[in-house]
């Protein structure tokens, strides 16, 4: 009877893995952008909206981002912004709200991986590489917001749907090795109510070349699906927890530790198991002879 337990415990899902209601999905509503120029701007400067928010998560470290950051230095898409984030403890560019987007909000375990229009993923290297055919493929209708203005670090705006505004910060930033500039790494975030229709970002505006991604959302857990036609190809190692970019997490799922550590515990039981099996064994015949 405990070894049937121990193997039906052992077969059981992890809370974690069907812990995720429905209602909870988060779901990407509007993005407008605001260049540099119009952040500098003194008078009242009214943002863009794109079709495309291409979220990429990299390193400065993780050398099969290069090929990615190539592709996208070559893409030519004026509908289409790339918001670069360093999740890593590793980059000194590290962002902790770019940390916290990757493990909570996209529920990510690699880099590099790609985030499209909040819906779609790509992940490692050669799937970094099919960027511009799944944008080609994607379609967006983005809406929500309006009346959107900044003027002097005062944001203004009026959303219809969604629970937050995320206004992102990036900024023009030199890769540490390598001779190129990463575009448009994110270097600040402030979240606002949506129904708040107003935000104070002008600390956040200090830098020279610093645009600004305002993202109307319903927050919680994205729930992604592969954009990729070659769902097998190859992926790098998140390192979000160690100082060394070179070493290798081994990332077991929660189901896979729960069932090792169950066989471990039967093993450690069969011997009592045994032992009290042989007792009751020996016992039987001395109560015959009575």
């Amino acid at each position: 009877m405990l070894l049937t337990a121990l193997v039906t415990a052992s077969t059981l899902p992890h809370a974690t893995s069907s812990s995720i209601d429905e209602d909870e999905f988060a779901t990407l509503l509007d993005v407008i952008i605001f260049d540099a120029a119009c952040t500098h701007s003194s008078t009242p400067c009214e943002g863009q909206r794109i079709q495309h928010l291409v979220e990429y998560y990299g390193a400065d470290w993780c050398e099969p981002c290069e090929l990615i950051e190539n592709e996208i230095d070559l893409m030519n898409r004026s509908d289409t912004f790339v918001l670069q984030h360093h999740p890593s403890v590793a980059d000194e560019s590290f962002l902790s709200a770019s940390k916290l987007r990757f493990e909570t909000e996209h529920r990510l375990l690699f880099i590099p991986s790609i985030v499209i229009d909040g819906q779609g993923l790509l992940t490692g290297s050669s799937q970094g590489l099919e960027l511009s055919n799944a944008l080609s493929l994607r379609s967006t209708n983005f809406s929500g917001l309006s009346n959107v203005s900044l003027s002097n670090g005062n944001l203004t705006w009026s959303a219809l749907g969604g629970d937050t505004v995320s206004v992102w910060t990036t900024e023009a930033t030199a890769h540490p090795n390598r001779n190129r500039t990463h575009p448009n790494l994110a270097t600040g975030m402030m979240a606002f109510n949506s129904t708040a229709e107003h935000g104070n970002i002008s600390a956040m505006m200090s830098g020279n070349e610093v645009s600004i991604v305002v993202v109307l959302e319903k927050t919680g857990t994205y729930r992604l699906v592969t954009d990729s036609q070659n769902p097998t190809g190859g992926i790098d190692v998140y390192d979000g927890n160690t100082s060394n970019p070179d070493s290798s997490i081994d990332r077991r799922s929660p189901g896979l530790e729960a069932s090792i550590w169950t066989v471990i515990l039967i093993l450690s039981l069969l011997p009592a198991i045994y032992m009290r099996w042989s007792i009751s064994k020996q016992s039987q015949p001395a109560q015959e002879e009575e």
